[in-house]
């Protein structure tokens, strides 16, 4: 009787309800998961536009590309960095969500950069040069690059233009009002970086984006971007 008793308080034991406390260590890393996931991903499942951000509207004016190659004026410009035989990585170390907060792991964005060939930014933007840099994958190549013209004046300063060219050889670059085409040879591999400056575009509307486009010598559109 005396052993029936024991085997069933030792089952009333075993049933009973069990609690397990998380250790600080715990609930600190699933914290850390939690934020990380944050910066990946949006919270809900939804439909995303290219691109994933804010862009401003396109010109008002538009002309077609092979007008651009027969009429456009050469616009002057300046290389930065040629590099026939860079080949694009699929991932580089600082898109990962535990480096700098996650500053550029949100996964849209990534996906934006990666179908695209052609990027545009400003140069007197410190901060927004940095992203941009690590955003394109070539914070080694252009991070210690300096690209902002020195001892000009604040017109010309502003009016700096970046321009990335991924996979494509650029043979010439013509502007007609606010409207810039890059031609270029695609490639398979290669990135070149050039400047060039808002103050040599004669522009029609100072106040619109200017839509830069890259294109095939027989003025095919590879990509395009706005500034």
């Amino acid at each position: 009787m005396s052993r029936l008793l024991s085997l069933m308080l030792i089952t009333s034991l075993l049933l009973l309800p069990t609690f397990v406390t998380a250790k600080p260590d715990q609930t600190q890393d699933a914290h850390k998961l939690s934020e990380r996931l944050k910066r990946l991903e949006p919270d809900e499942p939804k439909d995303i536009a290219d691109p994933p951000f804010g862009q401003r509207a396109f010109p008002s004016k538009l002309k077609q590309p092979q007008d651009l190659i027969r009429n456009g004026n050469q616009l002057p410009y300046k290389v930065l960095l040629d590099k026939p035989d860079w080949k694009r990585p699929i991932y580089k170390s600082y898109w990962h969500s535990s480096v700098s907060g996650g500053r550029w792991s949100y996964v849209p964005n990534r996906l934006y950069y990666a179908q695209h060939r052609l990027f545009i930014d400003i140069t007197a933007g410190a901060s927004e040069y940095y992203d941009f840099v690590h955003d394109i994958g070539l914070e080694e190549e252009l991070g210690h690059s300096s690209t902002e013209p020195k001892g000009e004046s604040q017109i010309i300063r502003l009016g700096q233009i970046v321009v990335v060219v991924m996979q494509a050889k650029i043979e010439k670059v013509l502007t007609c009002g606010n409207q810039v085409v890059i031609v270029g040879r695609p490639q398979r591999n290669g990135v070149q970086v050039i400047t060039v400056n808002m103050v040599n575009m004669m522009l029609d509307d100072p106040k619109e984006a200017v839509l830069f486009q890259l294109i095939t010598p027989e003025g095919d559109e590879i990509d395009y971007s706005i500034n």
